[in-house]
């Protein structure tokens, strides 16, 4: 029972550090510094939507839209 867990775990590890290295790049491409929390609850957002089945491109734009509005880009 506990592998598949640590699967799991390991998994959204590196959804998550994927997310952020995405985040962090389209910031810099448009000149942008995130603010504090910015990258982390973006990522947050992007793996929580896309566990409760959301395809990429929906949680990528709904968490996006969420970041701009919540942080003021």
């Amino acid at each position: 029972m506990s592998a598949p867990l640590a699967a799991s775990a390991s998994d959204n590890s590196l959804i998550t550090q994927f997310c952020k290295t995405a985040v962090k790049a389209e910031l810099h491409r448009a000149g942008t510094v995130g603010l504090e929390g910015m990258v982390d609850d973006t990522c947050r957002c992007f793996l929580a939507k896309v566990q409760n089945g959301a395809g990429i491109q929906t949680a990528q734009a709904t968490c996006k839209a969420r970041a701009a509005e919540t942080y003021g880009l």
